[in-house]
């Protein structure tokens, strides 16, 4: 419901308070999906809900009248349900897809008013009685390639024009003194305009939003698999990792430790205050070696790979096959000279 303050505003004073806050909401840097952002929304899309109920209420629109039949201060206000939809698209509570589906319908209600006063083209009433039929329907707004390549280029010349038509409007109405001596056909003509601009861009909407609702709509809905309660290992001890524990205490009533702990010293949390930044050896190389060998950590001797023949000298065999093998080795060394074996790259 209006409130009493707003009701005793005139209804052109309400609407222009209404389109600024949707002009500085637009202006935002907040996210869309923020606490914030959506308070913001919600306020606004009440206070033009509240507009929409008072020009229903009293009357203000006619399906029996002509435009020329509706006052120049008046004829903006046949845009409260496009300012609306364009709100609901981005309202996220309590579901995207209804309010997406609500904003389509606040829109269609904005054209089937424009039809109402014969501000509509041949063509716009044709795409508003298909999107009657089925409003959530993608395939209302497609046609053939050609023919939304003609109609993109022939909207967006219009739209130009358009544009250029309302920029001249803001200016004029940013000037009070302007603006009232102004011709009044002239800002009839201009708030014409002004709504037609809004029609091409509500088509536009319109195909953004069902293409939206048609990605939502398949999404499949995640499956939420019932969460079973493990029995865990616990310590005997009771000790445990979790965060919600670290503020139990040490010892129990009885004395007894209920998870471990390290005791640190003052003199030690000064040295890494005051030390290197890093741990320095605690012992030289030739104390490590020792304490190794003391531990069995390293093995002394080597050198061969294979274990040495301990000699016998009770093993007559042994000792006969040594000394022939040293006499066979002196025989060879004496009826063979130094460097007389291999002579074939001698010159």
């Amino acid at each position: 419901m209006s409130t009493q303050s707003e009701q005793q505003k005139p209804l052109k004073t309400v609407y222009n308070e209404c389109v600024c806050g949707f002009t500085q909401l637009g202006d935002s840097i907040q996210r869309q999906d923020s606490d914030e952002y959506q308070g913001k929304l919600k306020e606004l899309t009440q206070k033009f809900l509240n507009l929409k109920e008072t020009v229903g209420r009293i009357g203000l629109f006619s399906d029996n009248e002509s435009i020329e039949d509706v006052n120049t201060g008046e004829i903006q206000l046949l845009s409260v349900e496009y300012y609306l939809a364009q709100l609901y698209a981005q309202n996220i509570a309590p579901s995207k897809i209804h309010n997406l589906k609500k904003s389509i319908l606040l829109y269609l209600q904005y054209l089937r008013s424009l039809s109402n006063y014969d501000l509509l083209t041949k063509d716009e009433v044709d795409k508003l009685d298909k999107l009657r039929e089925d409003p959530f329907e993608i395939k209302n707004l497609s046609d053939t390639a050609m023919l939304r390549r003609d109609e993109k280029i022939a909207a967006y010349k219009l739209e130009k024009t358009l544009t250029t038509k309302i920029e001249y409007l803001s200016k004029l109405e940013s000037d009070e003194n302007e603006y009232n001596n102004a011709d009044e056909e002239e800002i009839r003509q201009l708030y014409i305009d002004q709504l037609k601009l809004f029609t091409l861009k509500t088509f536009n909407n319109i195909r953004f939003i069902t293409q939206e609702l048609e990605i939502l709509q398949n999404i499949p809905e995640p499956k939420i698999e019932p969460i079973e309660d493990k029995q865990e290992t616990k310590d005997p001890t009771g000790y445990t990792e979790k965060l919600e524990t670290v503020d139990k205490a040490f010892l129990s009533k009885e004395g007894k430790i209920l998870k471990p702990f390290t005791i640190v010293k003052r003199d030690d949390l000064k040295k890494k205050v005051f030390g290197t930044g890093q741990y320095l050896p605690t012992m030289t190389v030739e104390d490590f070696l020792e304490q190794e060998l003391a531990n069995g950590g390293m093995v002394t001797g080597g050198g061969n790979d294979g274990p040495e023949e301990s000699s016998d000298e009770d093993d007559f065999d042994k000792n006969d096959r040594d000394t022939y093998k040293a006499r066979e080795w002196d025989d060879f060394t004496e009826s063979h000279a130094k460097g007389s074996g291999n002579t074939m790259n001698r010159g």
